[in-house]
């Protein structure tokens, strides 16, 4: 059964236990109210008989004048009525079956003024309500006007009088709640019916797949987290599929490279020592290109994972920055390049000093590759406190073109590495973190494989720090790097997803 009959039917069983119980209330309730109103009516109508009956005993009238005068009351025309004397002995019965016999009225429930008020059992063995009204003096009376009624059955009158209109109003009560219990279950059901088939394409391939976001709050909640559950599936398959590419593409190229020269050493190509010693030196360069390009695979692969275990401890990031920037100091000299060092002393921070090292080791030398001789190289660090509103370095001057990840809250130690290369172009800017994704589209060979900078994302990130990058066209870039100061109960195991 669907989910919209199975809701209908639950409700129709919730309307109909309700209609049930609410019978069945007024039943046990109207019972005890429908008696209490018979015996207000009764003490009502023995009150009035009495008044007369006094007033005709007083005048010297006898018992059988006081039968015939009870019989042809007009009270009697619908009602039971007897006169009993003080021993409870029938002198005076309407219906003239009772006469002569003692009747058990010694059990009051209450009084209602003079008159007492209760039930007791009838001789033809029926529980009667009565209400008794002395006759003469209260105090010392002749004898008691006893008006008789049936008590109420398991069925009260009442319930008889209304039972067409109780019912009549219960169908419409069950149609109108069906019609809203309709509409509730398909505004409930009719989403998830959505999501359940948007879900069913997703799975046969169809990743655009999106939901409506409507209906009841839990509801909405659930469309969205599937559209967003939806728009990761496909950026994680489109990254699939940019990765297959790419990594054929990068493997492609060194493996023809050394294929071919392999070839032309097997079959005497290479003539000369020259040619030879050239064409193992290309085979030797493009097995090391692609000795790299595996290892940033298993590094990428590694953190995605989340097999990539962190080795935390207290650092002093002020020795990582000189030290990495002491190794590639021969480069920097080589190609006549300023390197300046601004940072006083700076704050321990808990973290991997090997990787932290590889991420200020891959800056400096993308910096190094891209800033012509005769310019300069500036790494800086200073402490920020509020890591909400981190601010940029100096140099170059900011821009509004610039990609970062996400904002971390709380102390940070700000580093910054800058270079008075050409600068990235903002559409480039915006897609310098993407995998595979190269700056320089005609580089072939030693220039990388797009995977450095999405390394340094993945290591920053996984310090719960942020990095970012600033560039103006000709005036070189500058990326930004911030770290927690604190971060001692970080998790060793560090998983991007």
């Amino acid at each position: 059964m669907k989910l919209s009959g199975r809701l209908v039917l639950s409700y129709t069983l919730i309307i109909v236990i309700t209609l049930f119980l609410s019978i069945l209330t007024l039943l046990v309730v109207s019972r005890p109210i429908q008696n209490r109103l018979s015996r207000i009516q009764l003490a009502s109508q023995s009150r009035q008989v009495a008044r007369r009956l006094d007033i005709f005993l007083r005048r010297g009238n006898s018992i059988q004048d006081i039968n015939e005068r009870i019989t042809n009351s007009p009270l009697a025309d619908n009602n039971h009525l007897i006169l009993v004397d003080r021993q409870g002995i029938v002198v005076a019965d309407t219906k003239g079956a009772w006469i002569g016999r003692t009747l058990a009225l010694d059990r009051p429930t209450q009084r209602l003024g003079t008159t007492r008020v209760g039930t007791f059992q009838a001789p033809d063995g029926r529980t009667t309500n009565f209400a008794a009204e002395p006759v003469g003096d209260n105090n010392d009376p002749t004898g008691y006007v006893v008006a008789l009624g049936a008590e109420a059955g398991r069925i009260p009158n009442i319930i008889s009088e209304l039972s067409l209109g109780f019912f009549l109003a219960g169908g419409v009560s069950l149609f109108v709640s069906l019609v809203i219990g309709v509409f509730i279950a398909r505004s409930i059901a009719l989403p998830l019916s959505r999501i359940a088939q948007a879900a069913g394409a997703v799975a046969a391939g169809d990743y655009a797949q999106r939901v409506p976001e409507s209906g009841p709050p839990e509801i909405r909640r659930v469309s969205a987290s599937f559209n967003t559950m939806a728009g990761q599936v496909e950026a994680s398959q489109q990254a699939m599929r940019d990765f297959v590419s790419n990594v054929s593409h990068e493997l492609k190229t060194p493996l023809t490279s050394i294929k071919g020269f392999s070839q032309a050493l097997m079959e005497g190509a290479a003539h000369d020592e020259a040619a030879r010693r050239r064409a193992a030196g290309i085979i030797y360069e493009e097995a090391s290109r692609m000795s790299r390009l595996v290892e940033d695979l298993l590094d990428l692969a590694r953190i995605d994972s989340g097999q990539v275990v962190m080795h935390l401890t207290s650092l002093d990031l002020g020795q990582i920055l000189s030290s990495t920037a002491d190794r590639l100091l021969p480069q920097a000299v080589e190609k006549q390049i300023e390197v300046v060092r601004q940072w006083d002393r700076l704050p321990s921070i808990i973290g991997d000093g090997d990787r932290l090292a590889q991420v200020f080791t891959n800056l400096l030398d993308n910096a190094l590759r891209h800033t012509p001789s005769g310019g300069q190289i500036t790494i800086a660090a200073h402490v920020v406190r509020d890591g909400s509103s981190l601010r940029r370095m100096p140099s170059p001057p900011p821009e509004p073109n610039s990609s970062s990840s996400a904002v971390k809250q709380g102390p940070m130690v700000q580093v910054s590495i800058s270079d008075t290369g050409p600068g990235i172009a903002p559409d480039d800017l915006a897609r310098i973190f993407e995998r595979f994704y190269q700056i320089d589209k005609s580089r072939k060979r030693g220039g990388g494989a797009g995977l450095g900078l999405a390394i340094i994302k993945e290591i920053i990130e996984a310090h719960h720090g942020q990095i970012d990058a600033a560039s103006r066209v000709g005036a070189g870039a500058t990326f930004t790097i911030s770290l927690p100061l604190t971060e001692a109960d970080a998790p060793t195991l560090v998983s991007r997803r």
